[in-house]
Order: C-alpha cells, then structure tokens, then sequence
C-alpha cells in the first residue's frame, strides 16, 4: 500500500483563509471609519459646549444689557444674522448694549470658525438661538452632524422654520444659566 503525504496547503484551504482575512480586513476598516466619525461628532459636541460656556461669560461681564425676554437667532444654518459692529469694544470703550452686540457677533463668529483663523474650527451648518426668560437665558445650538442623531425629535426652543434647528437628526446642545442682577 502506498502513502500520500501531503505538504502544505491545498487550494480550497487557501481560499477559505484568504476569504476570513478579506472580511476581518473590511471589519477593521468599517470600524475605523465609524472611530473617525464618532470622533468627529465628540469635536462638534466639545466646540458647541466650550462656544455655550464662552457666550455666558460674556453675558454675565455685560448682564446690565440683558433684556427682559425674548428670542435673539444668532446664526442661521450657517448664514450670519448679527451684523459685524460699527465700533470694536476690544479696542475702544463701548456702552453696555453696543457690547452685548460686540459679544454677540463675535461669538457668531466662533460658531462659523471665523476666530480659529480660517473658518476650519466651528460648528457644521449650525443654527444658534438665545433665549431670555427675566435672568434665566437657555442657549440652543445645532448643527450637521456626521450621523443621524439618535435622540427622539423634540420641538426646537429657536422655533419651526428657522433653518434646520427643526430638521430631526441634527445634534443639538441646549444649555441653560441663571444671569445675576447687574450691580450699580
């Protein structure tokens, strides 16, 4: 009786191999793909947070021109709404209202990029409102995110229609804060 040795490997062995290694390769390729993206959404997140934080600071500096109420929409999906200021309070003195719009349009600014010094550190499309209720003011900002967000659509605070702050799936941050009295 004869015996057949076999040496190395058969074809169909090969094949099977190459086809596991094919798919964990695209495994491995999906999932740094979805890293980028989430990675991504957590930048826009801390960029809106960090831009919230900076816009109550200056509210409470200047808490003497806070008004009473209302709605202010600072950016519209993108589109600038607050007109650059005839004076520059950074360099020159200003009265509490022309400082309010001073701080308001700079934040504008932030929220497209414009102070990173380049346009390249702001929000994705975003739509930003201010809403005063007596010393209470909630900030609500949204933008376009990579993915769908997956938190049940609620009724934005900026109102139906005001770019997409409405459109369901866009990441949004509301944050809200008590401003003190303005001290004489």
């Amino acid at each position: 009786m004869m015996r057949l040795y076999q040496r190395g490997f058969g074809l169909v062995e090969v094949a099977v191999s190459l086809l596991v290694l094919s798919v964990a390769t695209l495994g491995l390729g999906r999932l740094q793909i979805a890293a980028s993206q989430l990675g991504h959404q957590a930048m826009q997140r801390t960029i809106a947070a960090a831009l919230a934080q900076d816009l109550f600071e200056r509210l409470r500096l200047n808490r003497t021109a806070l008004p009473d109420s209302g709605l202010t929409v600072i950016v519209q999906t993108g589109v600038p709404r607050v007109l650059p200021p005839a004076i520059d309070c950074d360099t020159q003195r200003c009265s509490a209202s022309r400082r309010r719009d001073w701080d308001l349009w700079q934040w504008q600014m932030g929220l497209n990029g414009a102070s990173s010094g380049g346009g390249e550190g702001g929000l994705m499309e975003p739509t930003a409102c201010v809403i005063v209720t007596g010393r209470r003011v909630t900030l609500e900002v949204t933008w376009r995110g990579v993915r769908s967000a997956s938190m049940p659509a609620r009724p934005s605070l900026c109102g139906a229609g005001i770019g997409a702050a409405d459109t369901p799936g866009r990441p949004r941050l509301q944050m809200s804060s008590w401003v003190g009295e303005a001290h004489s």
